[in-house]
C-alpha cells in the first residue's frame, strides 16, 4: 500500500512504498512563527586584528555538543568499497584565499577568547549591485568578501551578535547562549540571504546545555548582505516529546520557488537519544518581508525498515540559478538522506550498506496561503556500498600542543575523524539532485567519498519517484578525502570540494570536477596544509576529548551568479595557531 503524509492543519500517517516499505512515522502540525527582532550586520562590532602565537585560548569549546567520536580506529576494512583511486596534483588557485581562522573567531567581540573545534563551513555566494559577494560563517564568526577575497567587514563578527543574542561569554566570564552549526543560502530568485544555526541556553557557570533551545534563522531584508536582517527563532526544546528537553542539531537549509526548508536532528539535552529528523517548511516571501507566518513542522521523520537502519538527517535541496526550481505539482521540494543510525537510540551504524532515501514535498505553493497543505513521500534507492569511515591519518609533522610535556603527551601525530555517513549538502541543478557522503574505502583503511546524481520525479498527492542517474567514488591511494560538498551550475558542471590529508599532505583543501558523466580526476589540491591538525580535541589531556581530532563537520560549494563554483573547506593554514587550536578555512573559485 502506498501512502503519504499530508499537512493541512494537523495530520498523521506513515510513508511506505511497495514490496520493500520505507516507513517514516510522525505527524505534521501547522503553527505560527513571529519575527524575533532585527539586526544590521554592518553596525555590529568586529574582531580586533588577529595575530599568531598569542596567549589566547584560555578556554576551549567543542562546537558540537554531541560526542560522536566513534571507535573507528579498530574498524575492519572488509566491507569497504574498493574504487579506482584518483591521482593527486598540486594546482594552487591564485584567486583563493584563507578564510576565517581560529584566531579570528576567538577575537570576535563577545566570544570570550574561546578556542573552538570544528569550525563547520557555512558558505554562500550571490550578487549585489552587479558584484559577486561571498559570505562565510563558521563556529563562531562570520565575514563577507568580494570575489577577490577583500573583506567587506573590518573583521570577523560573532555569530551570537549577528543573531541578536547575548555574548557567548560576558565580561564576568559567564556563559551566554550556545550557538553552533551555521549554514548560509543565497536565493537567486529574490536575491536574499538566509542563515541558520542552532541555539541552546547554557548554565552560566558550568556551560551545561539547558532549555530553551531554538533553531535560528536570519533573512536579509534587502539584497544587501551587510544590511538589515529579520530574525526568527523556531522553538526546538519540544517539551512533551520523548527524551526532551531537546535541541535541533545541525540545521540544514534548502529552498524552492515558494518555501524555505530546515531540517534538524532532535537530540536530548540529558541523554544520548534522538527523536530523528524534524522538518520545517516556511513561506519564503513572508520570511523576506519579516512578517508573522504559518509554517509546517513534520515531526520525527525516519526511513526505518532496512536491516535495522534509519536516518536522523534529511538534507533539503537548494538551487543556485534562477529558473531551476521545480514548479510541477504546485511546487516541489526534493530532499535526500542516508541510513546513518539505528532505531530508538540513533547510535551510529556499522557495516556496509547500499541504500539512500529520496524525498518529495509537493504542493509547496500552498505555503503562501493561510492553510498550507503539503504532501511528503519518500522512496528507497540502491547505490554503491558505503560505510562509516575510519579515522584519517595525516602527514607527520610538528605538534606543539601534543608535545607539551605538561600534558603528558607522547608527541605523535594524531588521527583526524571523518564523521559518519550522514548525507551532505544537496543541490538541485540541471534536473538532477547532486550530493555525497563520507565512506570508508579500500584497500587498507582510508576515508573517501561516494557521490550521487539522482533524477527525481513526483506527482501531486502521490508517492515519490526517482532513479540514480549516476554514482561513484572519489578516493586517493595514499590520502584521505572527507567532508564532500557538490557545487553545480545551471549547465550541470561543477566541483566536489573536500578536505585531503594523508601520507604526503597535511590537512588541505582540494576538489575534483564533476558533471553529468560523474566525477573526473585528478584530485586538485588548491591549498596545501602547512602542518598537522594539533588542536585540543586531538588529545585526552587536559580536556578529555580525542583522539581523534574533531574535523569538518562539513564543507560547502555553491554556484555564483556567473556559474563560477565557490567552495570553502577546512585546512591547516599558516596564520591560525594559538595555544589550543590551529585550524583555518580556505575559500576558492573554480570556473567549470
Amino acid at each position: 500500500m502506498k501512502r503519504w503524509l499530508a499537512a493541512a492543519g494537523i495530520a498523521a500517517g506513515c510513508l511506505g512504498f511497495g514490496a520493500s516499505p520505507v516507513l517514516a512515522a510522525g505527524n505534521a502540525t501547522v503553527a505560527t512563527l513571529r519575527p524575533a527582532g532585527e539586526v544590521t550586520l554592518r553596525s555590529l562590532p568586529a574582531t580586533r586584528s588577529p595575530h599568531e602565537g598569542g596567549a589566547l585560548g584560555a578556554r576551549v569549546r567543542l562546537a558540537d555538543p554531541l560526542d560522536r567520536l566513534e571507535a573507528d580506529a579498530t574498524a575492519s576494512a572488509a566491507g569497504f568499497p574498493m574504487p579506482s583511486p584518483f591521482s593527486v596534483v598540486n594546482t594552487p588557485d591564485r584567486q583563493g584565499w584563507e578564510g576565517i581562522t581560529n584566531l579570528e573567531q576567538e577575537l570576535a567581540p563577545g566570544n570570550g577568547s574561546f578556542a573552538v573545534e570544528p569550525p563547520d563551513q557555512g558558505l554562500c555566494a550571490g550578487s549585489y549591485k552587479g558584484q559577486t559577494l561571498v559570505f562565510e560563517s563558521v563556529n563562531l564568526a562570520l565575514q563577507v568578501y568580494d570575489r577577490h577575497g577583500n573583506q567587506l567587514l573590518p573583521g570577523a563578527v560573532a555569530l551570537n551578535q549577528f543573531f541578536g543574542l547575548a555574548p557567548e561569554v560576558d565580561q564576568e566570564g559567564n556563559f551566554g547562549p550556545f550557538v553552533s552549526d551555521p549554514k548560509c543560502y543565497f536565493d537567486p530568485q529574490t536575491h536574499r540571504w538566509f542563515h541558520t544555526a542552532l541555539e541552546s541556553n547554557f548554565d552560566p557557570k558550568t556551560g551545561a546545555l539547558l532549555p530553551p533551545a531554538s533553531t535560528l534563522l536570519a533573512v536579509s531584508a534587502t539584497r544587501d548582505p551587510l544590511g538589515a536582517y529579520h530574525l526568527y527563532r523556531i522553538p526546538a526544546t519540544d517539551f512533551g516529546q520523548p527524551n526532551c528537553p531537546c535541541f535541533g542539531d545541525q540545521p540544514l537549509i534548502g529552498a524552492d520557488q515558494y518555501g524555505v526548508y530546515i531540517n534538524t536532528s532532535e537530540y536530548s539535552m540529558k541523554q544520548s537519544r534522538s527523536n530523528f529528523a524534524q522538518l520545517y517548511a516556511m513561506p519564503k516571501l513572508a520570511l523576506e518581508a519579516g512578517k508573522p507566518l504559518r509554517f509546517v513542522h513534520f515531526r520525527n521523520l525516519t526511513n526505518t525498515g532496512l536491516n535495522g537502519r534509519t536516518t536522523a538527517t534529511i538534507q533539503p535541496a537548494f538551487t543556485d540559478a534562477p529558473g531551476q526550481n521545480q514548479l510541477a505539482n504546485n511546487g516541489t521540494e526534493y530532499l535526500l538522506s542516508g541510513f546513518d543510525c539505528v532505531p530508538v537510540s540513533c547510535d551510529l551504524t556499522t557495516g556496509a550498506f547500499d541504500k539512500i532515501s529520496f524525498w518529495a514535498l509537493t504542493n509547496t505553493r500552498s505555503l503562501q496561503t493561510g492553510h498550507p497543505a503539503l504532501h511528503l513521500s519518500n522512496r528507497t534507492l540502491t547505490v554503491g556500498k558505503y560505510e562509516n569511515p575510519p579515522w584519517q591519518f595525516q602527514k607527520a609533522g610538528p605538534t606543539p600542543f601534543g608535545c607539551d610535556p605538561n600534558l603528558g603527551a607522547d608527541c605523535h601525530t594524531p588521527p583526524v575523524e571523518a564523521n559518519d555517513v550522514r548525507m551532505n549538502q544537496v543541490v538541485y541543478s540541471n534536473g538532477l539532485l547532486w550530493s555525497g557522503i563520507n565512506t570508508g574505502v579500500g584497500p587498507g583503511k582510508r576515508a573517501g567519498i561516494e557521490y550521487f546524481l539522482v533524477k527525481p520525479a513526483a506527482s501531486e498527492g502521490g508517492p515519490a519517484r526517482a532513479r540514480v542517474a549516476r554514482s561513484g567514488y572519489v578516493s586517493s591511494a595514499g590520502e584521505n578525502a572527507s567532508f564532500p560538498s557538490v557545487g553545480v551550475n545551471a549547465a550541470g558542471r561543477g566541483v566536489i570540494a573536500f578536505s585531503l590529508m594523508g601520507h604526503a599532505y597535511y590537512p588541505s583543501a582540494a576538489y575534483v570536477r564533476v558533471d553529468t558523466g560523474g566525477a573526473h580526476g585528478p584530485i586538485h589540491v588548491v591549498a596545501s596544509g602547512f602542518r598537522p591538525e594539533d588542536g585540543f580535541t586531538c588529545y585526552k589531556k587536559p580536556f578529555g576529548f580525542g583522539p581523534p581530532c574533531r574535523w569538518g563537520d562539513y564543507s560547502a560549494s555553491v554556484a555564483g551568479p556567473d556559474g563560477t563554483i565557490w567552495s570553502g573547506a577546512e585546512w591547516i593554514g599558516p596564520h591560525a595557531r594559538d595555544v589550543y587550536a590551529n585550524w583555518s578555512t580556505f575559500i576558492f573559485p573554480i570556473k567549470p
